[in-house]
């Protein structure tokens, strides 16, 4: 296995990185130095704790002050920074932003009901697209509430669509739209036809075009842009337990992109600096929709540790997070070929900002 560690050392300490001032002399940067490789060792160690394989890199300001890579990938290479993995319901923020993309061009209304877009959809005329942006629509989840008869490995993602479509819109809903909280991936699925539907171009054109092109996203990409790699494929379609999943459309908008900490780290800043979407509607997509419950949830990214916003993702064998703070100006991406990783990456930004910051 090959561990990367690389740490910028003219950084503030204050914020879990060191400053040095002009004048200081050249006798005083070897104590500058301890000083970043102890913060880097406690960080390694919070990592190697967890058995962590994967990629880490954390961004100060813009620039990498921490980076961690690994493990093998699905090749059985040696992981990188420049690794690519999926990133699981880290896809949802994407869509999101599509979707308000669309609305400031006055292409569609938050408000707008559901069977505006789905006419079949009988009970889509009590539901917003801004409920399904909040995880307040109450719609069932086609992953982990129900089996979508007629979905399979060997239809089309055209059939498979047009299958699970017709599952959601025959299920009862869950609660009264708007009147509480529940994460759903029937949501997002729903959101990313939407945009297929206004934007006259498949969700993924859309996203790539939109987003991935002007960010210059060079090695972010979709499920289908590697599902006839087997290596990447049985990751997909196969959890760590052997589980099948992820037939081809069922992620779509909800849990489709694979990207790497480079490719995030563009992703992030520009998300959050006025690039993709004014600050205005960035606003918007952080405020908590669902006060009452434990999940402080906006338009595809919730609070999460130090008032920090972001997504955690799980898909196949793959497990991710990102996580902005704007207050310190950080940003962190974290990605893993073992789901098991789900079970505490969530808690990576509180143990690496602390052991960085101790």
């Amino acid at each position: 296995m090959k561990k990367i560690v690389v740490l910028i050392l003219t950084v503030i300490i204050l914020s879990f990185t060191v400053s040095c001032s002009q004048g200081n002399s050249t006798a005083e940067k070897p104590a500058v130095e301890k000083q970043v490789n102890s913060a880097a060792k406690k960080a390694d160690e919070v990592l190697k704790s967890r058995g962590f394989k994967g990629v880490v890199s954390l961004t100060k300001n813009g620039k990498e002050v921490y980076r961690y890579a690994n493990g093998k990938d699905s090749d059985g290479n040696d992981f990188t920074a420049d690794s690519s993995m999926y990133i699981g319901s880290v896809s949802k923020q994407f869509c999101a932003v599509s979707i308000i993309m669309l609305r400031d061009k006055g292409k569609l209304n938050l408000n707008d009901k559901l069977d505006k877009y789905f006419p079949e959809y009988k009970t889509g005329k009590i539901i917003t697209i801004k409920n399904l942006l909040t995880m307040r629509s109450g719609i069932m989840d086609m992953v982990n509430e129900g089996h979508c008869s007629g979905v399979s490995y060997n239809n089309s993602e055209k059939e498979n669509i047009k299958a699970v479509k017709k599952w959601i819109f025959s299920q009862k809903l869950k609660f009264k739209p708007d009147s509480k909280y529940a994460y759903s991936n029937s949501n997002y699925f729903l959101l990313a036809d939407i945009v297929k539907q206004i934007s006259g171009q498949s969700y993924h054109e859309f996203v790539r075009k939109n987003i991935f092109k002007p960010l210059k996203m060079n090695h972010s990409g979709f499920i289908e842009d590697v599902e006839d790699n087997p290596s990447w494929a049985k990751g997909l379609m196969k959890g760590e337990n052997g589980e099948s999943i992820n037939p081809r459309g069922l992620p779509n908008g909800a849990g489709d992109i694979a990207s790497n900490a480079a490719d995030m780290e563009k992703w992030m800043r520009a998300l959050s600096d006025g690039t993709l979407i004014s600050e205005k509607s960035f606003r918007e997509m952080i405020k908590d929709y669902s006060p009452e419950s434990a999940t402080r949830y906006g338009y595809g990214l919730e609070r999460l540790y130090k008032d920090g916003i972001g997504h955690m993702g799980v898909i196949g064998t793959y497990c991710a997070l990102d996580y902005i703070n704007e207050k310190n100006n950080i940003r962190l991406f974290a990605a893993s070929n073992k789901s098991s990783a789900q079970s505490y990456i969530g808690s990576l930004p509180m143990q690496l900002l602390n052991a960085l910051n101790n």
